[in-house]
């Protein structure tokens, strides 16, 4: 395992859903905390790699095996939450087009337990894409249709099922002008992409053409003709991205995941044989991190056949602790399902239930 690298990203993790929890209604508080306090975490990070190491932790007899082997097989979990890079599935490359999640939350210790589903989609499109102009002299603006434009397009819908006020479906659409490994980032996430849609309209990011989110009566709307190469047009925009604000629900899903995905099993089984049964233990500077992993058989999701594994772990890193489960497949980089709760000292108590519903796939 990569515990250094682990030890940074959780770190770092740990600042970022602090921010989250803080700041979530205010886009350009949210920009400028995460901006901060990320770039305060590589800089002390950067600094201390420069160091001579002082670092000691402890392993279990499994722990200590060779990995020559296994890391040489196909059965190692690699760049788990990667959208960007195809996965391999019998011998075939595959870009996952589509997935859709049930998810579960509890943000309160006690609190009822809220469900949704979510729907991811992208691939390539057209749409036209629109402007504003206006007249110097008269200062009269004008909406202009400036034609068709072909985009990639990330599409996402989250349905309460059982929410606690939410009672329509929210739907965002965000178009780029290519697919990339920045685009990617949020793809596979069981929620809102928070970060691109703020970051697309408060840091101005050339690689967005467009964004659509609705919800109801509410509806914001926005579109960069810089973008697509016109520099004389400004953006054209309807409504208030803060509206995301005054969704119900929407925070609560965005902070229960983002709790336990930064606390996840995820970094510390990166690399780790998921098809042989496996126990580990180890710690450092006031963390604690103890997993199992053992092989449990097929699973057949979105037509085809996956050989999976249970992995369990539990965590104590200061005055935070948490438990967690998950299913496992080399061939996938996200959990078939997982589960598992955050607690910290203080009073935040959440968990999260998240299972793949169904999934696409397009051969490349």
């Amino acid at each position: 395992m990569r515990k250094s690298k682990l030890i940074f990203a959780v770190f770092l993790a740990f600042l970022v859903f602090v921010s989250i929890s803080g700041c979530i209604g205010g886009g350009e508080k949210l920009t400028e905390t995460l901006k901060e306090k990320a770039s305060s975490a590589i800089e002390s990070y950067s600094e201390s790699q420069s160091l001579s190491s002082t670092e000691s932790y402890t392993e279990s007899e499994s722990e200590t095996e060779s990995y020559s082997e296994t890391e040489s097989t196909a059965a190692t979990w690699e760049e788990p939450w990667d959208a960007y890079h195809p996965v391999e599935i019998d011998g075939d490359k595959y870009l996952i087009t589509y997935i859709k999640y049930y998810l579960r939350v509890r943000t309160e210790e006690g609190a009822p337990v809220y469900e949704y589903e979510v729907e991811k989609r992208r691939g390539n499109t057209k749409i036209h894409v629109y402007g504003k102009k206006i007249d110097m002299e008269s200062g009269k603006q004008e909406k202009v249709d400036l034609g068709e434009f072909e985009v990639y397009e990330y599409y996402g819908k989250i349905t309460p099922v059982k929410g606690e006020n939410m009672n329509s479906t929210l739907e965002y659409t965000v178009w780029v002008t290519e697919r990339t490994e920045e685009t990617d980032t949020f793809f596979l996430f069981p929620s809102l992409d928070f970060f691109t849609l703020y970051g697309a309209v408060y840091a101005g990011s050339g690689n967005v053409v467009g964004i659509s989110i609705t919800y109801g009566d509410q509806k914001f709307l926005f579109y960069s003709p810089a973008a697509v190469g016109d520099m004389s047009t400004m953006a054209y925009q309807e409504g208030d991205i803060n509206m995301l604000s005054n969704i119900p629900d929407v925070e609560n899903i965005y902070t229960s995941w983002y709790g336990f995905y930064t606390f996840g099993i995820w970094e510390a089984v990166q690399g780790e044989d998921l098809y042989k049964p496996k126990q580990g233990s180890w710690g450092i500077a006031g963390w604690q991190y103890n997993y199992e992993i053992n092989p449990d058989g097929t699973i057949s999701l979105g037509g085809k056949d996956f050989k999976v594994s249970n992995v369990k772990w539990t965590y104590t890193f200061g005055n935070v602790q948490g438990q967690g489960e998950a299913i496992l497949t080399v061939a996938l980089p996200v959990p078939i399902e997982t589960k598992g709760v955050f607690i910290e000292q203080s009073g935040t108590n959440v968990f999260t239930h998240v299972k793949i519903e169904d999934i696409a796939f397009e051969k490349v």
